[in-house]
């Protein structure tokens, strides 16, 4: 098949060109030529703007079009309209952040709606212009529109700095701080995504699916990164209160930690998904991929976040200053 992919040069659009490569498909990149640039020279690169630069596409004909770079309603109704005639099958990244309440969060459940419909501010509306943009996209291609709603994503070319943050940690011998080993996780690898996405847009899926791992503890998780590792560590597990009181920001500044009235982010329900073909990887094989990454691009250093890791991770002096107090604390208890 002739495929589209809108980006391409970073994380899952890095994996979604690799997995149709693989599958032997071809494969049209649309970006700026500013990311990556040159990253895959056997790959068709059209260069132009989301917004107002899109003449490159027109009489140009794809089975379908990936979409992991629409963040904003605007600019992604330009390259639907501009394609709907000349694409069978738009294929929409959109979050699991859509949901209003991540206690409700199988496809149908409520959804953010923004305050201010014409807002472009990302980070503050993130999921509200995700639906936003989701519903542009199926006005436009109707049935032909599919959503996949990814929760946490890791693996390879990770741009967010949380698993490579925590593997960065434990890639070190000694005593290391935890949140409560019972609070659910829920993570996925990033070519299961990539996998499934070109499985579904091959059959023709539609509609939303909610695209994420199965749901284990906070314990299984940092056990598992420690045999990964291979590290001599001692996990000190922590309370929500400890955390909160000591100003560590939710999933970002320690392994995914959330505090109880968010664990059920990190539950959401996959079975929709799972009987259209998702397939997992295990989580010993998501972390080896992951560990196997951070340690060879720390080596060659040819992805430079090494310093966004030092600010993003709990530094070894900060590691220290907290178990210190949490012992303190738990000695004057006694």
């Amino acid at each position: 098949m002739d495929i589209l992919i809108l980006g391409g040069t970073v994380f899952v659009g890095r994996h979604l060109v690799e997995a149709s490569l693989a599958a032997g498909h071809k494969v049209t990149l649309f970006n700026r030529g500013k990311t990556n640039p040159g990253l895959y020279p056997d790959v068709q690169e059209l260069h132009g703007d989301r917004d107002g630069k899109l003449d490159v596409l027109k009489r140009r004909h794809w089975d379908i079009v990936f979409d992991p770079s629409g963040y904003v309603p605007r600019i992604v109704r330009q390259s639907a309209e501009l394609l709907h005639d000349t694409v069978e099958h738009y294929v929409f990244v959109s979050s699991m952040s859509v949901y209003m309440d991540f206690a409700q969060s199988r496809e149908g459940d409520p959804e953010h709606e923004l305050e201010d419909p014409k807002t472009e501010d990302i980070m503050p509306n993130y999921g509200g212009l995700k639906v936003a943009c989701e519903r542009v996209v199926t006005e436009i291609f109707k049935e032909r529109a599919l959503h996949a709603r990814p929760g946490f994503i890791v693996g390879a070319y990770d741009p967010t700095l949380r698993l490579p943050g925590m593997i960065r940690r434990f890639d070190r011998d000694g005593e290391k701080v935890a949140p409560p080993p019972e609070q659910p996780v829920q993570l996925i690898h990033v070519r299961d995504v990539a996998d499934w996405m070109l499985h579904a847009a091959t059959k023709k899926l539609s509609g939303e699916y909610n695209l994420t791992g199965h749901s284990i503890r906070m314990d299984e998780l940092l056990n598992a990164m420690i045999e990964t590792t291979g590290k001599n560590i001692t996990l000190t597990y922590t309370s929500e209160q400890f955390l909160q009181e000591h100003e560590i920001a939710p999933v970002d500044g320690l392994s995914y930690w959330l505090p109880r009235e968010a664990w059920p982010l990190m539950q959401a329900p996959i079975d929709k998904a799972l009987n259209a073909g998702l397939k997992l990887r295990s989580l010993r094989d998501t972390l080896a991929d992951a560990v196997a990454w951070v340690r060879k691009a720390r080596e060659v250093k040819k992805i430079g976040f090494t310093d966004q890791l030092r600010a993003h991770a709990l530094s070894p002096d900060r590691e220290v200053e907290l178990l210190r107090k949490w012992h303190q604390q738990h000695r004057t208890a006694q």
